[in-house]
C-alpha cells in the first residue's frame, strides 16, 4: 500500500515503510534523542564552562549525526529488487542450470528445481542469489540483515551503513551524556559538602559570640550572619536547578535512558562489527553456520571495497563516518546487487530464454521431466530451507488434475483396445 506516494511496493514513488509498529518505534527514537538534547542543556551544564564546551562541541554534533543517520536509514531503499529485474547475463546460464530445493505445498515434502529463483510473494519476480524476502516491507531485499523497528525499515545493502552510523552516534551521545551527568553530580556533591561545613562552622562561631556579647549585640550579629548564609546559598547556583521536583524527574529519566541506550548500542555495535568485517549479512551468517547454505553463495563479490560502506577502497575512510549515500564502483554495481535493471525493462517478471530447460524431482522419489519452467522460491523465515512454491506443473502449462485425467484416458483406451 502507498500513502501520498510513500510506501514500499513496486508502485511507490518514495520509499517509506508504513508499518505502524515501526513508525511508533522510529518516532520514539527521535523523541528520546530530542529529550536528551534539551534535558542535558537545561539541567546538566549550567554549573561548568567545561560542561558547556563538551555539550556544544561533542554532544550536539553527535546527536545531529545520529538523527540524520536515522532519517537516512528510514527513507533509503534498503536494496529492494525492482519488478522486471533480470539475472546478470554472465550468470544467467549458471543460475538457470542450478538446482534449488523448494518446499512442495501441494504434495508435501521438498522438491528440487532446476532454474532461476523467483519469489512467489513478489509476483514471481526474479530473486537474486543474496536476496531475502522481508515480510514487513513485502519486498525481496539484497543482503538483508534484519528488519529494525527502531528505524522503521529493513536493513539491507543500501542502508546498512546508515543503520550502523545511527547506532554508533547514539552510543557516542550516551558516553558524552554519562560524562556530563557524572560531572554535574560530582560538582553538586562537593558543593553540598562545603555548604554543610560552612553551616556547622557558622553555628560554632555564633555560639561563641552569644557567650560574649550582650543581647543587643547578639541580635546585630545574627542579622550579619543571616546575610552571610544567604550569600552561601547563592553560591550553589547550578545545583539548585536539580533540587526542584520537575528537574529531579527529568534528571532521573535522563540517567535511565542514557544507561539503557549505552548498553544496548554497545551490544549492537559489537554484533554489527562482524557484518562489516565479513561483508555478510546476519541472515547469511546464520544460515551458513546452520549448514543451510553454502558459504560461497553469500561471499563478497569483490575485495576492492567494503560492501557495507561502499567507496573505492576496503580500508577505513572518512566517508564511512558521514551519512552519505552508499556508492559502489561502476564496474561492480550490478554484481553487488545481483541483478540487472534499467528503466527500459518492462514492469513484469523476467521470462527466461525459451531454450532453458528445467527439471522437477519430488522428495518422495517420483520424478518428471518438464519443459521450460520458472522456479518460485521464498525464504521469508530463517527456519525454512526455502519458501512456498507454485504447482510444479504450472510452468509446463498443465495442472495436476489434467495430468491425472490424461493418464486415466490412456488407461481406458488401452483397456478398450485389449477387450476389442
Amino acid at each position: 500500500s502507498t500513502l501520498w506516494g510513500f510506501g514500499t511496493d513496486f508502485t511507490s514513488q518514495k520509499w517509506l515503510s508504513l508499518d505502524p509498529c515501526g513508525i511508533l518505534c522510529a518516532s520514539l527514537s527521535i523523541s528520546i534523542h530530542l529529550f536528551a538534547l534539551f534535558a542535558l542543556g537545561f539541567t546538566m551544564i549550567s554549573h561548568s564552562l567545561l560542561s558547556k564546551i563538551l555539550y556544544a562541541l561533542l554532544y550536539v554534533p553527535f546527536s545531529a549525526l545520529a538523527l540524520t543517520s536515522l532519517f537516512m536509514a528510514t527513507t533509503t531503499d534498503p536494496g529492494a529488487v525492482p519488478m522486471g529485474a533480470r539475472p546478470i547475463p554472465a550468470n544467467l546460464a549458471s543460475e538457470s542450470d542450478s538446482i534449488v530445493t523448494e518446499r512442495d505445498t501441494v504434495r508435501g515434502g521438498l522438491r528440487r528445481r532446476r532454474g532461476i529463483r523467483r519469489c512467489r510473494k513478489c509476483n514471481d519476480n526474479y530473486k537474486p542469489p543474496r536476496a531475502h524476502h522481508d515480510s514487513v516491507t513485502g519486498r525481496c531485499v539484497v543482503k538483508m540483515d534484519h528488519y529494525c523497528p527502531w528505524v522503521c525499515n529493513a536493513v539491507g545493502i543500501m542502508n546498512h551503513k546508515f543503520f550502523i552510523l545511527f547506532i554508533l552516534y547514539t552510543f557516542l551521545t550516551a558516553i558524552v551524556s554519562l560524562a556530563l551527568i557524572l560531572m554535574k553530580f560530582i560538582h553538586c556533591g562537593i558543593q553540598q559538602s562545603n555548604n554543610n561545613n560552612d553551616v556547622n562552622n557558622n553555628k560554632t562561631l555564633q555560639y561563641a559570640v552569644d557567650l560574649y556579647y550582650d543581647e543587643h549585640q547578639q541580635q546585630q550579629q545574627q542579622y550579619d550572619n543571616n546575610i552571610f548564609l544567604d550569600s552561601d546559598e547563592q553560591a550553589t547556583t547550578g545545583c539548585d536547578v536539580m533540587m526542584n521536583s520537575d528537574s529531579m524527574i527529568i534528571s532521573t529519566l535522563l540517567v535511565i535512558v542514557t544507561i539503557l541506550f549505552f548498553f544496548f548500542t554497545c551490544c549492537m555495535l559489537i554484533e554489527q562489527g562482524e557484518a562489516v568485517d565479513t561483508n555478510m549479512s546476519k541472515i547469511a551468517r546464520m544460515k551458513t553456520r546452520a549448514g543451510l547454505s553454502n558459504a560461497d553463495e553469500y561471499r563478497p563479490v569483490a575485495t576492492e571495497f567494503n560492501e557495507v560502506f561502499g567507496g573505492e577502497h576496503p580500508t577505513l575512510s572518512w566517508h564511512w563516518f558521514l551519512p552519505l549515500p552508499v556508492k559502489f564502483p561502476e564496474w561492480a554495481h550490478d554484481n553487488v546487487l545481483g541483478y540487472e535493471y534499467n528503466s527500459t525493462f518492462p514492469p513484469t517478471p523476467y521470462q527466461e530464454p525459451s531454450d532453458t530447460d528445467t527439471e522437477s524431482v519430488a522428495s518422495r522419489g517420483s520424478s518428471v521431466s518438464l519443459g521450460r519452467m520458472s522456479v518460485t522460491s521464498d525464504r521469508e523465515d530463517l527456519g525454512e530451507v526455502e519458501g512456498d512454491i507454485e504447482n510444479a506443473y504450472v510452468g509446463s502449462g498443465l495442472t495436476l488434475e489434467q495430468d491425472n485425467e490424461s493418464s486415466s484416458m490412456k488407461k481406458r483406451s488401452s483397456t478398450g483396445a485389449t477387450m476389442t
